[in-house]
């Protein structure tokens, strides 16, 4: 059986969208809609996702869900740079990722 290896999407960013994403040495601690600068969206500053404790869950079926508010950022977007102990991280909304990426071709 061959090893498949999956190549990860092309994509650039537009140079005034590169030089406004927040690097961040730490990282996010993973839980949705942390508050803590490190965690929020690097470009943006708003957390990402809706905390786990919010009482919207409680009526909420994630596995019939087709994007709602609560669901649309559940995973966000992170990208690193770097290697070892010099590798930064960024996370983004979605929505805040598309709008440094650079039209097709470019």
């Amino acid at each position: 059986m061959a090893n498949a290896t999956a190549k990860p999407p092309s994509f650039s960013f537009t140079p005034e969208g590169a030089a406004k994403i927040r690097w961040s040495r730490r990282g996010s601690c993973g839980r949705r809609g942390c508050t803590d600068r490190q965690c929020c969206c690097a470009l943006c500053d708003k957390p990402i996702g809706v905390a786990e404790d919010d009482p919207r869950w409680e009526d909420h079926e994630e596995m019939d869900c087709d994007g709602c508010e609560l669901c649309a950022d559940r995973v966000p977007i992170i990208l690193f740079k770097g290697e070892g102990k010099a590798m930064d991280q960024a996370q983004f909304h979605l929505a805040c990722f598309q709008t440094i990426l650079a039209p097709a071709g470019q």
